[in-house]
């Protein structure tokens, strides 16, 4: 993407939607280079390396002249191999070529194209370092497979250009009950999100937790899909039971990660290596039902009225398991998912 963005200007900068330190979310006008014939709306992603965004410098055995010696190969390989496998993809080993799977380019196209460099090779490798090293970029290039991750379209340096899939009326993070979307536009979304949870409860090699969950984190991208927008709250299960296994605990609290929350053994006072909720719990509680202490209309609010009695005290069942009250520290089960999944589905059916 860099000729787009430095050079033909194909690539250009709308407006920034984060101010804060950290990570960098750039939305752009896109001409032709994202999707072949078409002018769309892009984000440019990055941490930068200079602010919040820090990373093991890439050491590899180099020549004299820079480029990379067999073993410094060898080595890059081994080191990227391990990154890949702590995706969990199935088909990872036959992967041909990790390079330029992880990255945007070929890298043995990049070299002819970059002959003349004899380090070539090498700012190759640093690039796809710098960005395997953000977890949102890995996730989502490894798993481009997935309906909800949205398109990556391709990179330049640490920088990631990615499909444009805004909350729109529909998911606005703001107040649900402002929008014009009908009841049956939510349920079509709510029942897309259900269907992200059971993806990432049984769709991977492990369980994937969500621990961020919040109406903003998703959108709609241009396939009507819902997408998860923001990937770095989301953990594979055994990175999530390091994450939960705190040194000790004087209350369940100490042991939460976000909204993916913990329990402590308060006999011994420490954390253990388990989740105490579950991504439908969350899912229910923060995006489909209403809490009216703060004034949030959850996703599927005002229900038709012959539907009414049958969908809220299954929301209130998905959202608060065996009537829990205050935080939540029960996982929901595959029954109420279910139970839940057909009702939305009656109801687009019959409306």
């Amino acid at each position: 993407m860099c000729p787009a963005l430095c050079t033909s200007k194909k690539l250009k900068y709308n407006k920034c939607t984060n101010y804060r330190g950290g990570k960098k979310v750039l939305i752009a006008q896109c001409d032709g280079v994202c999707k072949e014939g078409s002018t769309v709306k892009a984000v440019i992603k990055s941490k930068h390396p200079k602010e919040e965004f820090r990373f093991e410098p890439l050491d590899l055995e180099k020549h004299a002249n820079g480029s990379l010696t067999q073993m410094g190969y060898k080595m890059a390989h081994n080191i990227f191999k391990s990154m890949l496998d702590s995706q969990m993809l199935e088909e990872r080993d036959k992967i041909s070529d990790i390079f330029s799977f992880l990255w945007s380019l070929d890298v043995a196209q990049y070299k002819r194209e970059n002959r003349e460099l004899k380090s070539a090779e090498m700012t190759a490798m640093q690039n796809i370092w710098g960005l395997i090293n953000q977890d949102e970029y890995l996730f989502m290039k490894v798993h481009q497979k997935q309906s909800f991750v949205p398109k990556m379209y391709g990179t330049c340096g640490f920088y990631y250009v990615m499909e444009y899939a805004p909350p729109g009326d529909i998911l606005d993070p703001q107040f649900f009950s402002g929008s014009g979307s009908s009841f049956e536009e939510r349920a079509k979304t709510a029942i897309d999100i259900l269907d992200i949870v059971q993806s990432l409860d049984y769709g991977f090699y492990e369980p994937v937790h969500m621990c961020d969950v919040k109406a903003e984190n998703f959108g709609i991208g241009e396939d009507q899909q819902v997408k998860i927008l923001d990937s770095d709250s989301l953990f594979f299960h055994t990175s999530m039971m390091k994450n939960l296994a705190q040194p000790s605990c004087t209350n369940h609290d100490d042991c939460d990660f976000f909204d993916c929350r913990g329990w402590c053994e308060l006999e011994t006072g420490k954390c253990t290596k388990q989740r105490s909720n579950n991504n439908l719990q969350t899912v229910c509680e923060d995006i489909l039902i209403d809490k009216p202490t703060n004034f949030y209309a959850g996703l599927l609010h005002n229900p038709p009225s012959k539907f009414k009695e049958e969908l809220m005290p299954l929301l209130e069942e998905c959202a608060y398991p065996a009537h829990s009250k205050g935080i939540v520290r029960k996982p929901t089960s595959d029954d109420v998912y279910w139970k839940l999944h057909n009702l939305l589905k009656r109801i687009m059916r019959e409306s």
